[in-house]
């Protein structure tokens, strides 16, 4: 089981008919991607290009066979990436897109304390396939590094791709703290943009399998002490949020036919109110 550490920051990310990603560490693996449109070591057999295959699952000792691509080293592939996507930005002059080119590429290179990207691709697997219960082989792990102005929130963010994958494929995420490996967000998603309606999204049995989802991922020695919906309707399905015995809060967001989990956030203080719906006020902007 992967234990819920305490972590300083969270990432969400979320789909409903299109993706949306939310946190420094997934939009920098996005901005890195260039397949992205608009409790033990790992042990790593290396090579001298940014490539490598991860060989040992950190806990079940099961071969993973799957690439790595460490993003935080440089090409001139990537700098072109970065630079394109910036220039996609109104009003950007070139002196801006220098500046903020500099500030993406600093913020991306990891420290002498920092795990590898092997190391974290070995850590998000183990998460992922816990959550999904999906085989690895052949995938590409894409690790990008992310520095983060709060305390001990540094992370690598893992984008697992399949190999002939299309707008179809389902891709698989998660964010690893940069120093320990542990967890700070989990998710699924394709590029298909397809609205996937929930029937009955008041049905009770979305937030028992939200339990059953949370459940999985905790230690045993820790239970869910309550459980509430945040939110359920037939567009972007049903989130709940489970108060956790440790103290920390976790949610989830169910979708489909299938009641799938969509997306993990992990709330190591507890619940903050972060994701309630609030009501449009007068003074609203927008």
């Amino acid at each position: 089981m992967k234990k819920l550490k305490e972590i300083a920051a969270k990432t969400w990310v979320i789909g409903a008919g299109a993706l949306l990603i939310l946190g420094s560490s997934s939009a920098m693996a996005f901005a890195l991607d260039p397949n992205v449109p608009e409790s033990s070591s790992a042990y790593v057999v290396a090579t001298n290009t940014q490539e490598t295959t991860n060989n040992f699952s950190l806990e079940t000792g099961v071969t993973a066979e799957y690439s790595v691509i460490d993003l935080s080293k440089g090409s001139p592939e990537r700098d072109k990436l970065i630079r394109d996507k910036l220039s996609l930005t109104e009003d950007i002059t070139p002196e801006q897109i220098e500046e903020k080119f500099k500030d993406i590429i600093s913020n991306s290179i990891p420290g002498a304390k920092d795990i590898s990207a092997e190391q974290a691709a070995a850590y998000a697997a183990d998460i992922l396939k816990t959550a999904y219960n999906v085989d690895f082989t052949s995938y590409t792990a894409h690790a990008s590094f992310s520095k983060n102005p709060m305390p001990n929130s540094d992370n690598w963010t893992v984008i697992f791709h399949a190999p002939n994958e299309d707008n179809t494929t389902q891709r698989y995420i998660a964010s690893v703290d940069s120093v320990n490996g542990s967890m700070l967000d989990a998710s699924s998603f394709n590029l298909s943009y397809l609205v996937d309606n929930s029937k009955n999204p008041e049905d009770p049995e979305w937030k028992n399998k939200a339990e059953e989802d949370i459940a999985r991922l905790m230690p045993e020695e820790v239970s869910i002490t309550s459980s509430k919906v945040i939110y359920a309707t037939p567009e972007t399905g049903v989130m709940v949020v489970s108060e956790l015995s440790d103290g920390s809060a976790c949610a989830v967001r169910l979708t489909g036919e299938n009641k799938e989990a969509a997306t993990y956030i992990f709330f190591p203080n507890g619940y903050d109110g972060s994701l309630d719906l609030k009501p449009i006020t007068e003074n609203a902007v927008g």
